[in-house]
């Protein structure tokens, strides 16, 4: 197995004899990466071919991997190292996907020599096997069995049609109190298919230690559609199905079939930053009223609805806040916003009647000022505060919500906004 040193979103991985993939892995990584590609949200690029030869990320980041060799993608951020990288991103996962993460979880894993899927299957395994030693949840299960001894009810029907000529059977209707429940049949493939994935020893063992547990739970032949009930009963096994439905999510069509071409754990920046920023500003502005990706309201009205609007985030019903995934350049006139994002903004603002509209972006340090708003302006004609704003998404996830109520609460304005 080859596992390559991590790149950045559109970083190149040379293709060659003196390049970092010779032909066949390439080709296999960009087979894996297209056919990957059409189940992520808006359908990124991935991997692109290039000239050079070689093979060019996309705005995406994650793990691909092949029998024979292992690439990971990082965010294009500001950072010291790939492992603050790689904290970072698993910090935001852990906030968008409600995962059972924490920031001392992170402190000691090996987060600078593991990539980004090890890491997670280390976290997974260990919450996992923590939560099992106490027992799995069960559940009163029914059961329909023909048996010489009287459990449960009589099925009359069925004892008349089936064992009219079997007097030594009876037809019993009963529950019984068992593990082989849904959600432990989707952790069960979740442990399974990651003891075949992971390529860490350790991990590898805590694994396969669990998965011992597990005797009395059937395997289930399409996890991801299994009907999971949570309610207090599991409550200790909410997060970690989230966990497992999120490592089970993009692969298991292709692996149960027989072809075990590569596993990939990838997520669009765009959607990931989008999902981060909302999660984050509804604890930062708990309890007020923040709704993610909004869709009541419409660009045109009459005669009948139509052309739907959904912004990212919309704050007490009248402040809209869109994310983009983008770097801002300070050298360059407006930052280089986008004049179609202007639009854009402005659509949301005049359905909404908003008092204010929020760009919000990932600060660098190109912009030579500490994250929070950086240019503030007004829009044409209704005069709405219009903000660019950045958050820094390498910092702890308390500095972000931090971060995120000073723009919200910022004192300019007063004259149209109250918190």
């Amino acid at each position: 197995m080859n596992t390559l040193p991590p790149i950045k979103e559109w970083e190149e991985l040379s293709i060659g004899k003196s390049g970092q993939l010779v032909d066949r892995d390439a080709q296999r990584l960009h087979k894996l990466a297209e056919r990957i590609k059409g189940r992520l949200k808006g359908r990124p690029t991935v991997l692109t071919r290039t000239a050079t030869p070689g093979l060019k990320a996309g705005q995406v980041v994650g793990v691909l991997t092949t029998p024979s060799v292992t690439v990971e993608i990082l965010p294009k951020i500001d950072a010291e190292d790939d492992r603050s990288l790689r904290q970072s991103l698993v910090r935001m996962l852990a906030v968008a996907r409600k995962l059972p993460i924490a920031d001392h979880d992170l402190a000691p894993l090996e987060i600078q020599h593991e990539n980004l899927l090890e890491v997670l299957i280390r976290i997974f395994s260990n919450r996992l096997h923590s939560a099992i030693r106490r027992g799995l949840p069960h559940r009163y299960i029914g059961h329909e069995d023909d048996l010489p001894r009287l459990k449960g009810k009589l099925n009359v029907k069925r004892q008349f049609s089936r064992n009219a000529v079997r007097p030594d059977r009876l037809a019993c209707a009963f529950d019984e109190f068992s593990p082989d429940t849904p959600l432990n049949r989707v952790l069960k493939a979740a442990v399974v298919r990651l003891a075949t994935v992971s390529k860490s020893a350790s991990n590898q063992r805590m694994l396969i230690e669990s998965l011992a547990r597990f005797d009395a739970v059937s395997d289930s032949p399409d996890p991801l559609r299994e009907r999971v009930m949570l309610d207090r009963t599991n409550r200790t096994f909410h997060q970690l199905y989230d966990m497992a439905k999120l490592l089970l999510a993009s692969n298991w069509q292709s692996t149960t079939s027989g072809r075990d071409e590569g596993f990939s754990l990838l997520f669009p920046m765009n959607e990931l930053f989008e999902e981060y920023i909302g999660r984050s500003l509804k604890i930062a502005l708990s309890p007020r009223n923040v709704k993610l990706q909004d869709k009541v309201r419409y660009a045109i009205n009459s005669p009948s609805n139509r052309f739907n609007l959904q912004p990212d985030i919309v704050v007490d019903g009248n402040v809209i806040v869109d994310t983009k995934w983008k770097e801002l350049r300070p050298e360059k006139r407006d930052f280089d916003v986008k004049q179609d994002d202007i639009y854009q903004m402005l659509a949301y603002s005049r359905a909404y009647g908003a008092k204010r509209a929020i760009l919000l972006y990932p600060w660098h340090r190109g912009l030579e000022r500490e994250p929070g708003i950086c240019q503030s302006w007004q829009s044409s004609g209704d005069s709405i505060p219009f903000d660019i704003a950045t958050v820094d998404v390498t910092r702890r996830n308390h500095t972000v919500r931090k971060t995120l109520r000073e723009i919200l609460l910022n004192s300019n304005l007063s004259r149209n906004f109250v918190m």
